[in-house]
C-alpha cells in the first residue's frame, strides 16, 4: 500500500494547565504547560553567587545540582508558568529559599521542592496588590498547592503558605497558613481580611487534618461573598473535604490588598514557613468542576 510522505509529528500529552487553563499564576518545578517554554527557576549558587536559569528538565536530570557543585543553590526567582509573567522573586540573598543543599537537590518524596528556613525566606510577586484581588474581593476563585509545614511532629509554630495580608483583620487580603501553638494543634488557617479590625470576611480553621513534617495536597475553593458562611471557602486536604469553622459574615473588601502576595510568608513578611513548597497554582475563577482532576494530577505526580 503506498504511503504518503507526510511527516508524523508526535503529539504532546496535555499537562495540567493545558486542560485546566486560565490560571492567574502557577509555580512549580515540573512543567505545567506545553505552551510555556521558559525556565522554572533562576538559581544563585553559594560558591560564587553566579545566577542561572533552569528548566524543569534541568532541575530533574541533575543539571542544576551539578552546576551548584558541592555548594548550595538558592531560588532568586520562581517563574510563573501561567504565561502572565507573575514571577515570584527575592533579591535579598539571605532571604532566598533553598533548592540545592550541599550539591544535592532538595526533594519531597523524590520530587524537587523549594525549601524555606522558617526565619526569613520568602518570595514576593512585585506590584501585585491589585493582581490577586480576586482572592479577597468576593470573586469565585481557587488555590491549589503541594506543601510541607514544619520539620517535627510538634513544631509549636505559626507558618505561612502564602498571603497578601499580614494575617490580621486590620489588613486587606488573603492568608493561608498552619498553626500549632498549644492549645491549638495542627490547624489549617485560611482567612480573608477586609481591613477593619475584628471584622474578617471569613476565618476558616480546621484542626488535625494538616500533619506537620508531611507533604500534603491542599485545595481551596473561594466564594467569599457567599450568603452561607460555611461556603465562603471549601477546604480539601489530600482530596478530602474538611470541616469549616467560619462564623464571619462580613462583606469582603473591593480594595487592593495591603501587601504584595508573598510565598512562604504572610504579605507582611511575618510567620515565615519552615518547610517546603513544591507547587502553587492560583485561579481567578471557580474551579469546582475540575477540582478532582487537578487533585488527581497532583497526587499522581507527588
Amino acid at each position: 500500500m503506498p504511503m504518503n510522505n507526510r511527516l508524523l509529528v508526535p503529539q504532546k500529552l496535555p499537562l495540567l494547565l493545558d486542560y485546566a487553563g486560565g490560571a492567574a499564576a502557577a509555580y512549580s518545578l515540573r512543567s505545567l504547560s506545553n505552551s510555556y517554554v521558559g525556565p522554572v527557576v533562576t538559581v544563585r549558587r553559594s560558591t560564587d553567587n553566579v545566577e542561572a536559569d533552569f528548566t524543569s528538565t534541568e532541575v530533574s536530570d541533575n543539571t542544576l545540582a551539578a552546576w551548584c557543585g558541592g555548594g548550595d543553590g538558592f531560588v532568586k526567582t520562581w517563574h510563573d508558568q501561567s504565561l502572565n509573567g507573575r514571577d515570584a522573586t527575592q533579591a535579598t540573598t539571605a532571604a532566598q529559599p533553598k533548592i540545592v543543599s550541599s550539591g544535592v537537590l532538595v526533594t519531597e518524596g523524590g520530587k524537587a521542592a523549594v525549601q524555606f528556613d522558617g526565619v526569613d525566606d520568602r518570595l514576593a510577586v512585585p506590584s501585585s496588590i491589585a493582581v490577586f484581588k480576586f482572592l479577597h474581593d468576593g470573586t469565585q476563585s481557587a488555590l491549589f498547592c503541594v506543601a510541607r509545614f514544619g520539620e517535627s511532629t510538634n513544631p509549636g509554630a505559626f507558618y505561612s503558605l502564602a498571603g497578601s495580608s499580614g494575617a490580621s483583620s486590620a489588613n486587606v487580603g488573603f492568608f493561608v497558613g498552619y498553626y500549632d501553638i498549644s492549645p491549638i494543634n495542627d490547624r489549617l488557617s485560611v482567612s480573608v481580611a477586609r481591613g477593619v479590625s475584628g471584622m474578617l470576611a471569613f476565618n476558616s480553621t480546621v484542626d488535625d487534618n494538616i500533619k506537620p513534617a508531611r507533604q500534603a495536597i491542599l485545595s481551596l475553593l473561594y466564594d467569599v461573598a457567599s450568603n452561607s458562611v460555611t461556603e465562603r471557602v471549601r477546604m480539601h486536604v489530600d482530596a478530602a473535604l474538611v470541616s469549616n469553622g467560619n462564623t464571619f459574615s462580613h462583606a469582603p473588601s473591593s480594595s487592593n490588598a495591603t501587601y504584595d502576595m508573598q510565598i512562604g510568608a504572610s504579605g507582611a513578611s511575618t510567620f515565615p514557613l519552615l518547610g517546603t513548597i513544591s507547587e502553587l497554582i492560583i485561579y481567578p475563577t471557580d474551579m469546582t468542576a475540575l477540582r478532582t482532576r487537578i487533585e488527581g494530577d497532583l497526587a499522581w505526580y507527588y
